[in-house]
């Protein structure tokens, strides 16, 4: 699932990683320790004077608010569907379109979180101004949506979550609808899209995700997961673990995408504050295989346009090769992304998506013009 975190070949380095030397304390952050004790307040660029040259390594990994990325951020609530299923309170950003717009529907992958789609959402915004809407959430035990049952992360509760929280937001007379996930997301997407569950569905997007090679590497899943430090210091050390192991390229993204990522630890104080992973990524382990064995079917049978967005051709299996060259599905490579393709890349995701969505979106013809009958 994260197979370029086991390639020998390391990550080109993001800008200003070359005189970073009295930061790293000599820690392996890729390997799993990160013991740099002090702590190191979050503060943003525009709050310093003066020019770059007096920016501490702390502020060039300073976190982004979100509203530089979406228009709107709130709470929804959605009751439990049976008698003893606890309500659940998504946290959504939103972009608005024009009434009836067309909407992006983002869905985030395990122990991420929805500003993982924050660039991608604000370059489709700079396309196509008010044309289309964009909703990215975070889901179930992931961010800052809360529910009584987080640890549920089945496949089929998953894909109720997405069903019911678009309902939520925009009732049941839905516009045209466009599913992107990512990794994990993508199984969900594909999941209700070949059940049918989203109305009006024009497309849905997989982003770095294939069945058989999924399953293939979740067997390095738990050794990836012992290597990730559990404790950070501060903010800021967060997003750079987040560029530095490699888990994003792009800096700007990861300063948006991974503060959320974390929370305050319970012996956390203000004194000495430490902070621990929202999301227990090896408690889901139940659900790992669920969530990709049959994916490649799931994916192939939506009744909608279906795009495959890869880092590398390494990752297609025999099946969706297959399928490829076939023409079920298109393609796209992006050889300088990691895994997170819409965090490393989000202006050419954003111009792929709104391409897609162009020649995905059905066709509206004018009333026939009434033609008198001359035969009398």
């Amino acid at each position: 699932m994260l197979r370029n975190m086991y390639k020998a070949r390391p990550p080109p380095l993001p800008p200003h990683f070359g005189d970073e030397s009295e930061d790293d304390n000599g820690d392996n952050e890729t390997s799993g320790s990160f013991d740099s004790r002090s702590p190191s307040p979050a503060i943003h660029p525009s709050k310093l004077g003066g020019g770059p040259s007096i920016f501490s390594v702390s502020s060039r990994y300073a976190p982004l608010e979100w509203n530089a990325y979406f228009d709107e951020k709130r709470l929804v609530t959605v009751p439990g569907e049976n008698e003893g299923e606890s309500e659940i309170t998504f946290n959504v950003f939103e972009t608005h379109g024009k009434p009836g717009a067309p909407l992006f529907v983002m869905h985030h992958g395990a122990g991420l979180c929805a500003l993982s789609f924050a660039l991608t959402a604000r370059e489709i915004k700079k396309i196509v101004g008010q044309d289309a809407s964009i909703m990215s959430f975070d889901c179930r035990g992931h961010g800052e949506t809360t529910s009584g049952d987080e640890n549920n992360l089945s496949l089929d509760r998953l894909t109720r979550d997405l069903k019911n929280v678009i309902h939520a937001v925009y009732g049941k007379q839905l516009p045209e609808i466009i599913l992107v996930g990512h990794s994990m997301g993508g199984a969900v997407v594909s999941e209700a899209a070949s059940r049918g569950m989203i109305s009006n569905l024009v497309g849905v997007a997989v982003l770095d995700i294939v069945e058989g090679v999924a399953i293939e590497a979740l067997a390095k899943m738990n050794g990836w997961l012992q290597r990730r430090p559990n404790i950070f210091r501060s903010l800021d050390k967060v997003v750079q673990w987040g560029v530095k192991s490699g888990t994003v390229r792009n800096l700007e993204s990861a300063r948006v995408s991974f503060p959320p990522l974390v929370v305050l630890s319970k012996d956390s104080t203000i004194e000495d504050p430490s902070y621990i992973w929202r999301t227990d990524l090896a408690s889901s382990e139940q659900y790992w295989k669920e969530w990709f064995t049959g994916l490649t079917q799931r994916f192939l049978s939506a009744k909608a346009g279906k795009l495959l967005v890869l880092a590398g051709t390494d990752r297609l299996d025999k099946d969706m090769t297959i399928a490829q060259m076939q023409g079920k599905f298109q393609l796209l490579v992006f050889p300088n992304s990691g895994h997170a393709v819409q965090e490393d890349e989000p202006d050419r995701m954003a111009r792929e998506l709104v391409s897609f969505w162009k020649r995905n979106e059905r066709l509206v013809l004018p009333p026939r013009p009434f033609l008198p009958d001359h035969s009398a």
